[in-house]
């Protein structure tokens, strides 16, 4: 009898993260976490985190300049994309209009292709945590106690130890509330590295930017938006073909940049040098199985492009991507 997909990936997950130093400890990790992450959005049989989003189709077209950095056979020819919008928390039926939970981009370049790469990317140059360890502290302060309520006190003790865990949720609440998935920014959060034919490698990080530009709304005017408007507003966008697009760009790195704390942004990064690496096309809305079937691994890079190696957080989206995947689809 043929195993099911799920098993076989899980199978050669926990293959690979056995034979790993630490293994153990950082598996033991990934499980508590995403068992908090469930415990704090009801145990659900949804995403533990973005549970309410969208599938979408497109095309990635890329930039000539994209070959002098990578090799990647990503940017040979325009390719077909998968992407998924979301709208953070575990809850999915949060209001699209919240200002305090970020919005989500996760997408697939050239599936099944030589190309093939996945991104998760949210709306904030920095994450919320740097490591597995702090992810499940963050977590840990916010389960309810015995009244069943979470305790503020102890909340307010982690931030005040923590206070780089306090700055993405500080980016958003600093800026308009998103009035469509496709005019907002997005970040790759991770630092990586693009690798040229020449073998020349180069640090990057990689941002999404709207060809629409930014399309945001007041606090009064996001209360007065139905609860699910970003759906019906990228469809009627699409209907009348208006721009739903994003220059994929990479902001140049240099010596001395930090390459593991993702709470963290490089000095001077919004001024740094950008090279556009290729236009991502959103063109039609896609039945939810079709991407809800599968996680979006950030794990998977085409030749040319690398992940950061020693970032702890980074490679174990993978397992706990998986371990959830598991919760919602059995």
């Amino acid at each position: 009898m043929k195993q099911p997909k799920w098993n076989l990936i899980a199978a050669a997950t926990a293959a690979a993260v056995a034979a790993m130093p630490g293994a153990a400890t950082a598996q033991t990790t990934t499980d508590q976490v995403v068992a908090a992450m469930r415990t704090l959005s009801g145990n659900q049989k949804a995403r533990p985190s973005g549970a309410k989003g969208q599938c979408f189709v497109g095309s990635f077209t890329p930039a000539a300049e994209a070959k002098g950095l990578s090799a990647s056979a990503l940017f040979d020819k325009p390719s077909r994309v998968v992407a998924r919008f979301s709208v953070g928390s575990g809850n999915p039926k949060v209001m699209d209009g919240n200002k305090m939970v970020n919005r989500g981009l996760a997408f697939r370049l050239d599936p099944g292709g030589p190309g093939q790469t996945e991104f998760v990317m949210v709306n904030a140059p920095v994450n919320f945590v740097k490591s597995p360890e702090q992810m499940l502290a963050f977590l840990q302060a916010r389960l309810p106690g015995a009244d069943g309520k979470p305790n503020p006190e102890k909340i307010k003790a982690f931030s005040e130890s923590n206070p780089e865990t306090t700055l993405q949720g500080k980016y958003l609440a600093g800026r308009p509330v998103p009035g469509s998935w496709v005019g907002v920014g997005y970040w790759g959060i991770h630092n990586y590295t693009l690798v040229n034919a020449s073998g020349a490698r180069q640090l990057v990080k990689f941002q999404m930017v709207p060809t629409a530009g930014q399309i945001g709304l007041t606090d009064d005017e996001a209360k007065a938006k139905p609860a699910d408007f970003l759906v019906d507003e990228l469809n009627s966008r699409l209907a009348a073909k208006a721009p739903a697009s994003f220059d994929m760009v990479a902001i140049i790195g240099r010596a001395g940049d930090e390459k593991t704390n993702a709470t963290e942004q490089w000095v001077d990064e919004d001024t740094r040098p950008r090279v556009k690496l290729g236009t991502l096309a959103i063109t039609a809305l896609e039945p939810n199985d079709t991407c809800d079937g599968t996680i979006f691994d950030p794990l998977v890079l085409a030749r040319g492009i690398e992940g950061p190696a020693n970032d702890a957080l980074f490679t174990a989206r993978r397992p706990a991507y998986e371990i959830s995947f598991g919760y919602r689809a059995f």
